[in-house]
């Protein structure tokens, strides 16, 4: 039987012009749902994001090619010059796609797009794993879109400084338009992809705490046991601000408490948990903004510590959750194996505290009666 008749390939997905209420597909989204497609809907649809030791430190590794240097030639430029342009945004409304590619190398109307990653290479016979293999091709199909000739791309790893030649073949064009496509449906659908099972991304995912994969997949089986979570260590506290006349106001990366034009304090973002403010107290936008961005509150409180009201960011959106809970909350029995859930855990959790904490009664220390 021949191959074609043994695999089914999967239809394209036609994407139309673009239109002005249509956003295009960022390549790292794609990236993200070749990675895992609920992460990608979390981060797409939904507008999830926290971070991670390892999106500070992409981060920090993008920190020269973030910067643009350099021009991108013309696609029927006849110089041979080799040139070299970082941080170029390119898009199509053809293809529906968007990519900021890191650095573009040129020579003539051959381009090679380069993309920086963090970390060591790893040591898989395609030298690369397929989410950025694949993000890597979406920037060259944006490239062609354009009229450059781009028959291969580099991924440049920081850490071990070691550069990854990726060919863009047959292969690799398919799945990528797979994933494109696939990103497409799913946005489109209005409806998160369940979670992973069992998968050793998770633990490693920044969005991990929003996802809660294995909490999901336990509702459906209660034979899954779900993994530990290893929780960070919180050492941000509330700052309390109560000086009549007080300013509050954002400089880099801490905050300044002014009394009468003069700073009397000077505290850390990264060291608050919660900007408490007594009286009239005059908060600047900049600082509004910084801290609805970071989740972290704002109270406001009168002179004499009456509450008046909150400031808070946008939180975490969750709508499929959130519309899951409102509808369950209408089912008795689902409310009652919930609770039932509940209490179980918490019993659990008091028997398991009791065996950590008890004490044999031979250890035990007797002290003489008191008179």
């Amino acid at each position: 039987m021949p191959d074609d008749a043994v695999q089914q390939h999967e239809l394209p997905l036609p994407f139309p012009e673009l239109s002005g209420d249509m956003p295009l597909l960022p390549a790292r989204m794609v990236n993200e749902y070749q990675y895992c497609p609920r992460l990608a809907y979390l981060e797409w649809v939904q507008g999830e994001w926290a971070e991670s030791s390892d999106t500070v430190e992409g981060r920090y590794a993008h920190r020269r090619v973030d910067r643009p240097k350099g021009d991108l030639p013309p696609a029927d430029s006849a110089e041979e010059e080799r040139v070299h342009a970082r941080s170029i945004t390119l898009s199509s409304n053809r293809l529906g796609l968007i990519a900021r590619m890191d650095l573009v190398e040129v020579e003539g109307n051959q381009v090679t797009p380069v993309d920086y990653k963090r970390g060591k290479r790893p040591h898989i016979p395609r030298g690369a794993y397929d989410p950025e293999r694949v993000q890597l091709c979406v920037q060259a199909l944006i490239l062609e879109e354009h009229g450059y000739a781009c028959e291969e791309g580099v991924l440049y790893f920081v850490e071990s400084r070691e550069r990854v030649k990726v060919l863009f073949n047959e292969e690799l064009r398919v799945m990528t338009h797979g994933a494109i496509n696939g990103l497409r449906l799913v946005a489109a659908g209005g409806q998160i992809p369940p979670p992973l099972q069992d998968s050793p991304k998770c633990p490693r995912c920044s969005l991990v705490g929003i996802c809660l994969p294995d909490e999901v997949n336990s509702l459906h089986s209660r034979e899954i046991s779900p993994r530990p979570v290893a929780i960070s260590r919180e050492e941000a506290l509330p700052l309390y601000v109560q000086a009549r006349g007080a300013k509050v106001a954002k400089r880099g990366e801490t905050l300044e408490i002014s009394v009468e034009d003069k700073v009397v304090q000077t505290v850390r973002l990264v060291d608050i948990s919660q900007l408490v403010l007594m009286g009239q107290i005059y908060v600047t936008t900049p600082t509004l903004h910084e801290l609805m961005s970071r989740e972290v509150p704002i109270s406001w409180h009168s002179f004499g510590g009456w509450f008046m009201g909150h400031t808070v960011g946008t939180g975490h959106k969750n709508v499929e959750i959130r519309t899951a809970q409102y509808r369950a909350s209408f089912d008795p029995q689902v409310c009652l194996r919930l609770a039932k859930g509940l209490v179980a855990a918490k019993i659990h959790n008091q028997r398991t505290l009791l065996r950590r904490n008890w004490k044999d009664e031979s250890d035990s220390v007797e002290y003489p009666e008191s008179r």
